[in-house]
C-alpha cells in the first residue's frame, strides 16, 4: 500500500510580494456578503493577490451577460449600473473570470510571483485566530485514496454529502488550472500527548528530530520544534483573519513526518483523514483526476506521477482546542413563513417525530417583522438597532420543536424536511451562513427567515461518518467565517 499523504514541491510567492494582500480567505466564504469582497478587491488593487487566481463563490453563476450589467470605464474596469462602484471582478462573466484566472496563474509562473519555497517537504502551519492557536501541515495527498461517494470506504472520507450539481462548474476553473490552492482542509483523530512536548524547544537540531518515536499529537509535537525549521512566511491577514507563519519541514525532518503518517495509515483501520473544509473543492480535484484517467492521454506510467493525482491540502488534529466546530446556519429568502411552517408541521406529523415535552429539539428561527420591536418566544425583545440608536425592522424569535428522532442527528432531520419543501417551492433560495450575527443582519437585509443550528460534538465525527457515511451538507464549520483557510501555498498540477 502506498501513502496517501506525502511531501510536496511548493510554492509561495517571492520575497518582495505583500504577503497579506497575497493571500485570501477561501473562495466559498462570505458567499451573501457583497461588500466583503469589495472591500478585497478594492484593498489588493493592483497587487499580486490570490485572489487573482481564485474564484469567490459570490461571483460564480451572477453575470451572463456582462453587457446587460455594466458599463466599461475604459480601463479594463467596469462600473456597476446598480452600485456605481468600479469593480474588475464582479463584472466578469463566467468564462471572462477562468480564463482571467488560468492567464494569470501562467504569468505568476513566468514572471517570478512565484518561486518554489520547499522541495520534497511540507508546511507547518501556525495560525492564531479567536478561537486561539490552530496548526497544521501541508503536504500532498493521493487523490486515489479518497472518493465523495459514502459507500466507498477510502482512507480519505467526505463529511458532508456532495451537491453533483455544484462540482461542474469547479471542474471548469481546475480543470485547464496550471496551479491549485488549496483551502481543503483535512482532520486526522491524534489524540493529543503533552507529554511528547516537554522540553523540545531547548534541545539541538540534531537531538530534537524524533518525530518517528511520536505515538500521538504528531502535528503538536512537529510544532514543538518549529524553532529548527526554516520560517517561510510571517504575516497578519486581511479582514481580521488573524495572523499566520509557516515554516519548511525539510529534509530528515520531512522523511519522519512522512514515515509516522504512514505508520498511523497502517493502524487506522481503513479511515484515516476525514475532510474537515473543502468538501466539494477535494470532490473537483477528485474528477478532474478521474477524468484524466478516462482521456486515454497518458499511459500508466505516465499517471503513476502525475501532478493531478494529487491535491495539496492542509492535515488539522480533530483534538485541537483551536478547533471548534460551529454550526452553519440556513437563510431561506423570498418565502412565505406561514406556508413553511405549515409545511414542517405536517412533515414532523408524518414523520412521528412530535414534540413531547421534556424531550424536544428546538430549532429557533427568526424572521423580519414590520414593528418597532417584537417579542421573542421567552417574551425577551428582539429589536435590531442602526448605529445612530433608531430601530428598523424587528427580528421575530420562534421554534420549531421536534422529537422521537432516534439516532438521527437534528441536522438530518431539518434539512431533509427543508429539501422536501424546496422541491415544491421554486421561488425559495437557501443559503447557509455563518455567524449568528451574520444571519441576523441577513435576515433584515432581505426580509427572509434564518434558522439557526446547534453544532455537533467533534468527539463523534469519526465513529459517525465511520458508521453513517456522510453527514448532511453544511453541518459544521471548522470555526467561524473570518477563521476560515486563507490560500498562501501553491502546487502545480499540469504536466
Amino acid at each position: 500500500m502506498s501513502n496517501c499523504f506525502n511531501t510536496a514541491n511548493i510554492l509561495l510567492p517571492n520575497d518582495d510580494i505583500d504577503m497579506e494582500k497575497w493571500s485570501v480567505i477561501a473562495c466559498d466564504q462570505f458567499t451573501s456578503q457583497a461588500d466583503y469582497w469589495d472591500a478585497v478587491e478594492k484593498y489588493v488593487a493592483d497587487a499580486p493577490s490570490t485572489l487573482n487566481v481564485v474564484f469567490p463563490e459570490i461571483y460564480l453563476g451572477t453575470i451572463t451577460k456582462q453587457e446587460n450589467d455594466c458599463n466599461s470605464s475604459g480601463d479594463g474596469v467596469k462600473n456597476d449600473k446598480e452600485t456605481g462602484r468600479k469593480t474588475k471582478y464582479a463584472s466578469m462573466t463566467d468564462d471572462e473570470r477562468i480564463k482571467y484566472i488560468n492567464t494569470t496563474m501562467d504569468t505568476y509562473l513566468t514572471d517570478g510571483t512565484l518561486k518554489q519555497a520547499v522541495t520534497d517537504g511540507y508546511v507547518l502551519v501556525e495560525r492564531t485566530t479567536e478561537s486561539g492557536v490552530r496548526l497544521g501541515i501541508v503536504g500532498l495527498i493521493d487523490l486515489d485514496d479518497y472518493d465523495f461517494d459514502p459507500k466507498k470506504k477510502t482512507l480519505i472520507r467526505a463529511t458532508e454529502g456532495t451537491v453533483i450539481s455544484r462540482i461542474p462548474p469547479r471542474v471548469k476553473i481546475r480543470e485547464h488550472a496550471a496551479i491549485e490552492l488549496p483551502h481543503v482542509m483535512l482532520l486526522v483523530d491524534d489524540p493529543i500527548d503533552g507529554q511528547n512536548t516537554d522540553g523540545c524547544m531547548e534541545t539541538s537540531r540534531e537531538n530534537v528530530i524524533n518525530i518517528g518515536a511520536v505515538k500521538h499529537g504528531i502535528i503538536e509535537y512537529v510544532y514543538a520544534i518549529r524553532d529548527t525549521f526554516r520560517k517561510l512566511y510571517d504575516t497578519d491577514l486581511m479582514q481580521g483573519g488573524g495572523h499566520i507563519r509557516g515554516y519548511a519541514i525539510e529534509g530528515e525532518a520531512a522523511k519522519q513526518v512522512t514515515e509516522i503518517f504512514a505508520a498511523k495509515q497502517e493502524s487506522c483501520g481503513g479511515f484515516l483523514f476525514a475532510v474537515g473544509d473543502g468538501n466539494h473543492s477535494l470532490a473537483t480535484a477528485k474528477t478532474c483526476w478521474e477524468n484524466i484517467k478516462k482521456s486515454g492521454k497518458f499511459t500508466e506510467e505516465q499517471l503513476k506521477t502525475h501532478p493531478a493525482r494529487y491535491a495539496l491540502v492542509e492535515i488539522c488534529n480533530l483534538h485541537s482546542e483551536a478547533l471548534e466546530f460551529k454550526p452553519i446556519h440556513r437563510l431561506l429568502t423570498n418565502i412565505d413563513v406561514k406556508d413553511m411552517l405549515s409545511f414542517f408541521e405536517a412533515e414532523i406529523t408524518k414523520q412521528g417525530l412530535e414534540s413531547t415535552e421534556g424531550d424536544e429539539i428546538v430549532f429557533e428561527y427568526i424572521e423580519s417583522g414590520s414593528g418597532d420591536s417584537a417579542k421573542t418566544a421567552n417574551g425577551n425583545e428582539a429589536v435590531l438597532e442602526n448605529n445612530d440608536g433608531t430601530c428598523t425592522a424587528a427580528i421575530k424569535t420562534h421554534g420549531i420543536s421536534i422529537t422521537n428522532r432516534g439516532d438521527r442527528l437534528p441536522v438530518e432531520i431539518l434539512q431533509g424536511i427543508l429539501d422536501k419543501y424546496l422541491e415544491t417551492h421554486a421561488n425559495v433560495a437557501i443559503d447557509y451562513i455563518h455567524g449568528d450575527e451574520a444571519l441576523h443582519g441577513l435576515v433584515q437585509e432581505t426580509k427572509g427567515c434564518g434558522i439557526f443550528l446547534q453544532s455537533i460534538d467533534k468527539s463523534t465525527l469519526f465513529p459517525a461518518i465511520n458508521a453513517g457515511g456522510v453527514l448532511p451538507r453544511k453541518t459544521f464549520s471548522i470555526g467561524e467565517a473570518n477563521e476560515k483557510r486563507y490560500y498562501m501555498e501553491c502546487h502545480k498540477i499540469s504536466m
